[in-house]
């Protein structure tokens, strides 16, 4: 069998995107970094983490839906809840890290306020009561509150699936009432200290489910509504009034004679995913849609395909995100709140992602350019974050 020239084994813009939402939630969880005021919220009502939860709806209806379609729901299924359990196992690994990077932090330094900088100090005071919030996830210490709802998603993305499968709209109608009763009524999870989940899974299912719309294989090519013109229009017209209001309240916090056209009581809850926002991102990611490039140009572009190579290990970067910005919560109270520190520290940990990226492509994963045979199925996506 004759091989081709080496091309891209999957959509790198996927993972392009991806790996972008998730080095841009690390930029934002680094504390009083100078680069946090530029990233996406900067621009949107929205910020990385809709991008995070529509790319993992849209991968996971790829991956998953071409299973039920070939294998049937049990093996779709499997293969869903196997992934989930990943998942769950990377949460309590996270926690665990958390738990002992603040047991090193108070015998070096004696100083409780780590303990409630990361929300742990009621596992320290009575750990056996909270081993059962832990194993059901409600109880979500500081940077360990985006995987619980991503779980609880997992676990019923079979149903989705299925529903999909039939009819698109037995799947978008009760999503989009989950989300409207979250609007009105408030329905939420409340964690052990009786606060709300911060990423409402019954608000942020519904973005996810969006992505899983525009990903899953049995709607390939029946949404052309998409690609009208009039619809891309008037997200720009959107686009473009929202990032001038956004950008007038980030320069009135530093030139106050700009005048600040975001008023006060806008309503950009992100824990219920406020209407807002949700429309924000939608319309950013209609035009965004329309200027991405073809396939395979990402990959002649060396900082891109640093992007990239992150995308393709989204759980491994996720986490590894997760523990450097834990210790650049520890450097702002270490280092006397120094804001040039914690951004060389925010570079530095963007260069140790692209790192393990690059050493996780040459020794385990299959490269991004590979001479593949001419007629062969190309790689499929990981059903990865």
């Amino acid at each position: 069998m004759t091989l081709q020239e080496p091309l891209p084994r999957r959509d790198e813009r996927i993972d392009f995107l991806r790996g972008f939402a998730l080095l841009t939630i690390f930029v934002d969880h680094v504390p009083k970094n100078l680069f946090e005021p530029f990233t996406l919220h900067a621009y949107g009502f929205s910020d990385a983490a809709e991008l995070f939860f529509f790319l993992s709806g849209l991968v996971a209806a790829m991956v998953y839906g071409r299973t039920m379609e070939r294998q049937g729901f049990v093996a779709a299924a499997r293969r869903v809840w196997r992934r989930a359990g990943v998942v769950y196992g990377a949460q309590l690994g996270l926690l665990a890290v958390v738990l002992a990077l603040v047991w090193v932090c108070l015998a070096a330094t004696g100083n409780d306020v780590f303990r409630w900088m990361f929300r742990v100090e009621w596992i320290y005071e009575d750990p056996l009561t909270y081993a059962m919030p832990v194993l059901t996830l409600h109880y979500q210490p500081g940077y360990l509150d985006i995987l619980p709802s991503y779980v609880l998603l997992l676990a019923i993305f079979p149903l989705v699936l299925k529903g999909l499968q039939r009819n698109v709209w037995l799947v978008l109608v009760p999503s989009c009432a989950l989300w409207l009763a979250v609007q009105v009524f408030g329905l939420t999870l409340w964690t052990t200290r009786g606060e709300r989940w911060f990423f409402d899974p019954f608000a942020w299912q519904f973005i996810f489910v969006l992505g899983a719309v525009v990903g899953h294989p049995a709607l390939d090519g029946r949404l052309g509504f998409l690609k009208s013109p009039l619809l891309f229009k008037l997200a720009a017209v959107a686009a473009a009034a929202i990032a001038v209001v956004q950008i007038s309240f980030a320069l009135n916090a530093v030139l106050p004679q700009i005048p600040n056209l975001r008023p006060d009581s806008l309503p950009l809850d992100k824990s219920t995913l406020s209407p807002l926002r949700l429309a924000g991102f939608l319309a950013l990611a209609v035009v965004a849609r329309r200027f991405l490039p073809e396939k395979g140009v990402l990959l002649r572009q060396w900082p891109a395909l640093a992007v990239i190579r992150c995308g393709r290990a989204s759980l491994q970067i996720f986490a590894l995100g997760v523990v450097l910005s834990s210790l650049t919560a520890v450097t702002w109270v270490l280092g006397g709140n120094n804001a040039a520190l914690q951004s060389l520290l925010c570079l530095a940990g963007l260069g140790v992602q692209f790192a393990y990226a690059a050493w996780r492509e040459r020794t385990v994963r299959t490269p991004i350019l590979a001479p593949v045979p001419v007629r062969a199925e190309p790689e499929r996506l990981d059903g990865e974050i």
